[in-house]
């Protein structure tokens, strides 16, 4: 409080006789009579006098002196009946020392003017305090309506008025990084590697920016444990999904229950995800972010597996998540969407097509749209039994080739393409039809096979096209 704000106030009907610093900030408001006051004051003060001083005997300017000599901020003269007037030497003292004098009025107790001055300060104390509950109620209030770290962060920043971010173990959580920003560690169990990302250092902050911060730090703690808490117990619920759909060894009903706790919807449509990498920690955290509240995801083993909301296709989906996962090999094969009780197929077909693509490119994805062929299910199996397999059933027959040069098998293979069309096939290998015959008489003959057999000729496909991609 001023001195010019205790001049102004209206209850208290102060007359100014003289108008020094009036700008002072008062320390407090004290009454004193006695000679020689300024021991007992620190400098500051606003003093309250009715001269009582003047029965011992000591003049107005020695009493006015020594109040300028401990530094006081201005001195009030009160009007005791029947004295109606403030002694001019008293004013004129105080005119020649400069320091501001007031006059209070025979009505006004001095008590007023302390607990004028009282009311003030307390106001004063009391806001910065009513700025941090204020602060506090602000969190609360947002958090009741949107639960999150995310929602600490965006009331901390409109505190502020500058941007903030939360990042935890290298990885944004929430908010606007500041440019520059400064790292703040939050305290917290698990949260090591948690900090709030601060525009400037906190000793450069105002004191009301520090008490936002200091105010929202905890909050941003409690959320981000009770989001890991949540995320624990959605991952427990999602891995007993995914056993039980993969076993099959309960009902539909409880798979309907469990879809719908995890917020998904029982009727669909629903697409199993399987995703190989070398990596499943970060990718399970990937897919989980993407996926959102649109799907739940699970580690098995090396692979991460999800349901997820089928909104456009299954291409697409398969596309968005394999775009996602920017680092590292991953092959994501994804199912045909359905309902609940289409979800164990689904999920045999997205380990079919993850496991396909696997074994033709570094990385890749691919639907069960794509796994029509029951030969591309065949080349989902291990390539080192799929060719040894091979080499069993056209073992004679390479090593003929091997021997005597011959063309056995290339001419098997363009005979099988051909659809078992003579002509056609000799003609593409530029021979006679009675040479072809004769070649394919003895494939049949080192195989033990015939190529009049429907069973037969698709084994003999099948072992040529395992051995082109061994």
């Amino acid at each position: 409080m001023l001195v010019e704000d205790l001049l102004n106030l209206p209850e208290l009907d102060l007359r100014v006789r003289v108008r020094g610093r009036v700008d002072r900030p008062i320390r407090w408001v004290h009454t004193i009579e006695i000679q020689a006051p300024g021991r007992f004051l620190r400098g500051g003060e606003v003093v309250l006098t009715a001269g009582v001083w003047r029965t011992a005997g000591i003049t107005a300017e020695a009493f006015v002196a020594d109040l300028v000599e401990a530094d006081v901020a201005a001195v009030g003269f009160g009007l005791v009946p029947p004295e109606t007037r403030v002694p001019e030497e008293f004013v004129d003292a105080a005119r020649d020392r400069g320091l501001t004098c007031f006059v209070v009025p025979a009505e006004v107790a001095f008590l007023q003017i302390v607990e004028a001055f009282v009311n003030t300060k307390r106001a004063e104390w009391e806001r910065p305090l009513r700025r941090h509950l204020a602060q506090h109620d602000a969190i609360v209030a947002a958090l009741r309506i949107d639960r999150g770290v995310g929602t600490v962060v965006r009331t901390l920043a409109k505190q502020l008025g500058e941007p903030v971010a939360v990042r935890v173990a290298g990885g944004l959580v929430a908010g606007e990084v500041p440019t520059p920003n400064h790292s703040l560690p939050l305290v917290g169990e698990g949260l090591a590697e948690a900090e709030l990302l601060l525009p400037r250092p906190t000793d450069e902050l105002d004191v009301e920016q520090q008490a936002a911060v200091v105010q929202a730090m905890p909050f941003i703690a409690l959320e981000i444990e009770r989001t890991r808490a949540v995320r624990a117990t959605e991952l427990r619920y999602a891995w007993e999904l995914f056993e039980w759909v993969h076993s099959g060894a309960v009902g539909i009903d409880t798979i309907r229950t469990r879809l719908h706790s995890l917020g998904l919807p029982a009727d669909g449509p629903l697409a199993a995800v399987v995703v190989r990498t070398e990596a499943p920690d970060a990718v399970l955290q990937r897919l989980g972010d993407l996926l959102g509240t649109d799907g739940v995801a699970a580690q098995r083993g090396g692979e991460v597996v999800a349901f997820a909301r089928v909104p456009e296709s299954a291409v697409e989906l398969a596309r968005r998540i394999h775009d996602s996962l920017d680092s590292g090999v991953v092959h994501v094969g994804v199912g045909k969407p359905g309902t609940a009780s289409d979800l164990r197929v689904s999920l045999l077909q997205a380990a079919h097509a993850a496991e396909a693509v696997s074994s033709r490119s570094e990385r890749g994805w691919m639907t069960h749209e794509q796994l029509s062929s029951p030969a591309l299910l065949l080349s989902a199996q291990d390539p080192e039994l799929l060719a040894a397999t091979s080499r069993t059933l056209l073992g004679p027959v390479l090593d003929h080739d091997e021997r005597r040069s011959s063309d056995l098998v290339p001419s098997l293979a363009v005979f099988l393409d051909a659809g078992g069309r003579w002509q056609e096939a000799a003609q593409r290998l530029h021979v006679h039809i009675n040479t072809l015959r004769h070649r394919m008489n003895r494939v049949e003959e080192l195989t033990g096979r015939s190529l009049s057999s429907t069973a037969d000729r698709v084994d003999l496909f099948l072992a040529l096209r395992a051995l082109r991609q061994s």
